[in-house]
C-alpha cells in the first residue's frame, strides 16, 4: 500500500529500486566513441556534441534517483558519503592527466618544443582541478576570445566542471527539499530554468552580459554549458519518483511511444549540423558563429538558416529524456536491448577515463599531422590511429588507476548492496562479494 506524505512530512520516492540498467553503460559507451570520432572530423559531425547534453540528461537523473533512493532506505543522505564517493571516482584520472601535461610543458620548455607552453598548461590544469575550466575556458570560447582558446590543452574538461558544480548543489538542495516535502516545487524551479534557458538560446542569448567584455566568458556563455540539461535529468528523477509499480505498467505503452519518438528527435538533432549531411544534400543548421564578428545577437538572429545552437541542445536533450523513461521502464525494447550489448557496456564502463585522456594524443598527433586545415581524406586516415591513441593512452590508467579508485569507492557506498563499476555486477558493501539480487546503490 502506498501512502502519500503530508505536507509536513518528508517527501518519499514512490518508485521501484532503479536496477541495472544496461542501456545507460551502453550509451555512454556509443556517446564516447562519439566524442572520439566527433573531435577528429569535427568539421563534418558538429552536432554530435549533442552526446554532452545527453550525458547530462543521464547524470542529472541518476544522482538525483539515487539520493532519493538513499533517503527512501536509510532515512538520510550521507552528504560525507556522497562527497567522497565523487572525490575518489573523479579527481584521481584528472589529476594524474594534468601531472602529465606539465611534465610534457617542463620538458618541451626546456628543450624550446614549438607549440608547447607551460603557461598555457598550467593555466589549464589549474582550472581543471579547481574546477572553474567552464568559468574561465568554456565551450565556445573560439566566437569571443580565439586567441585564448588557440592555447588550450584540456579544452574537454569544461564539461567536469559543470558538472562537478551540479554535485556541490545537488545533494544538499535535495536532502533540504526532501525533508520540507518541497520536491515538487524543485521541480517547477527546474522545469522553470530549462524553459527560460531554451527560450533565451532560441533568441540568440549564450548567457548574460554576453557583450561585455570584463565579464568571465563562462558567464557570457553560460548557456552553452548546458546546465539546463541537468535540470532536465533531475527534473525526470523527481517525476520518476511519483511512479508507482502500477502506474508503470498502465504507462507501459505511452512509454514506448514516447520513447521512439524521442529517438527520432534526439537522432535528427544529432545530423542537422553536420557537415557531410551538408555533403550529400540533406539539411545542415550551423551549429556556432565562427568569430567575434559574428558574434552579436542582431547577426545571429538574422543568419539563415537559424544556428544550431539556438534549439539543438533543447530539442536533444528533451529527446534523449524520452529515451531514458523507456530504457528504464521498457527494458525489452530494442533499443534498450541493443545499448545493453556486452561491447557496449564495456566501453561504457571505460567512458570517463577515455574521455579524459583521449585529449592527450589527439593534440599531439594531429599537431604532427598536418593540423586541422589537413584534406579529409588525410582525416579520415588519421581518424582511427587517433582512437587507437586514445584507447593506447587510456587503458593503462583504466587498470592500474580507474579499478583501484573503483574498489576504494565501495567502501563508501550508502546502502547495502552497490553496483560494482568494475564489473557491472552488484556487491555486499561490507564483505565486497557478489550478491544474487542486484540493487544499485551508485552511479
Amino acid at each position: 500500500m502506498t501512502t502519500t506524505a503530508s505536507p509536513t512530512s518528508p517527501f518519499v520516492s514512490r518508485a521501484p529500486k532503479l536496477g541495472l540498467v544496461g542501456g545507460f553503460d551502453g550509451i555512454r559507451g556509443i556517446g564516447v566513441m562519439m566524442v572520439l570520432v566527433g573531435h577528429a572530423l569535427f568539421e563534418y559531425v558538429e552536432s554530435w556534441v549533442t552526446i554532452v547534453d545527453t550525458f547530462f540528461v543521464l547524470s542529472g537523473f541518476l544522482i538525483t534517483t539515487l539520493l532519493l533512493q538513499e533517503h527512501r532506505s536509510t532515512g538520510d543522505i550521507g552528504m560525507r558519503k556522497f562527497y567522497a564517493r565523487r572525490a575518489i571516482r573523479l579527481l584521481p584520472t584528472v589529476w594524474l592527466f594534468c601531472a602529465v601535461w606539465i611534465v610534457i610543458g617542463i620538458v618541451g620548455t626546456v628543450f624550446d618544443v614549438e607549440g608547447i607552453s607551460l603557461r598555457g598548461i598550467l593555466e589549464d590544469a589549474l582550472a581543471a582541478v579547481t574546477y572553474v575550466y567552464d568559468l574561465v575556458f568554456p565551450n565556445g570560447l573560439y566566437m569571443i576570445q580565439p586567441d585564448t582558446q588557440d592555447d588550450r590543452y584540456m579544452w574537454h574538461l569544461w564539461t567536469l566542471s559543470v558538472e562537478e558544480f551540479f554535485y556541490f548543489l545537488i545533494p544538499g538542495t535535495v536532502l533540504i527539499c526532501v525533508r520540507r516535502n518541497w520536491v515538487r516545487q524543485l521541480a517547477w524551479v527546474f522545469g522553470a530554468l530549462f524553459v527560460a534557458i531554451a527560450v533565451a538560446r532560441w533568441f540568440a542569448f549564450t548567457g548574460f552580459w554576453q557583450n561585455t567584455e570584463g565579464v568571465l566568458p563562462g558567464i557570457r556563455l553560460a548557456f552553452l554549458q548546458r546546465p539546463d540539461a541537468l535540470m532536465l535529468g533531475s527534473l525526470l528523477a523527481i517525476g520518476n519518483a511519483h511512479l508507482t509499480e502500477e502506474r508503470i505498467e498502465r504507462l507501459r505503452r505511452p512509454f514506448l511511444v514516447v520513447g521512439t519518438i524521442g529517438l527520432i528527435v534526439w537522432f535528427a538533432m544529432l545530423n542537422l549540423s553536420s557537415g557531410a549531411v551538408e555533403k550529400l544534400g540533406g539539411p545542415y543548421f550551423p551549429y556556432l558563429p565562427e568569430g567575434p564578428e559574428q558574434f552579436t545577437r542582431p547577426q545571429m538572429l538574422a543568419e539563415t538558416p537559424v544556428y544550431w545552437f539556438r534549439f539543438g541542445h533543447t530539442l536533444g536533450a528533451l529527446g534523449f529524456a524520452a529515451i531514458l523513461l523507456c530504457l528504464v521502464h521498457r527494458r525489452e525494447w530494442w533499443l534498450s536491448r541493443c545499448w545493453s550489448w556486452g561491447p557496449f557496456q564495456w566501453m561504457g564502463r571505460l567512458s570517463y577515463t577515455l574521455y579524459v585522456w583521449h585529449a592527450l594524443p589527439y593534440i599531439i598527433i594531429i599537431a604532427l599531422t598536418g593540423g586541422v586545415e589537413i584534406s579529409l581524406a588525410g582525416q579520415l586516415i588519421r581518424t582511427p590511429v587517433l582512437i587507437a591513441a586514445a584507447f593506447a593512452v587510456s587503458m593503462p590508467v583504466y587498470y592500474l588507476v580507474e579499478l583501484r579508485v573503483l574498489r576504494a569507492k565501495l567502501r563508501f557506498s550508502a546502502e547495502k548492496e552497490t553496483l560494482d563499476l568494475r564489473t557491472g555486477k552488484f556487491v555486499d558493501t561490507a564483505s565486497g562479494r557478489p550478491v544474487d539480487e542486484a540493487e544499485p546503490t551508485d552511479s
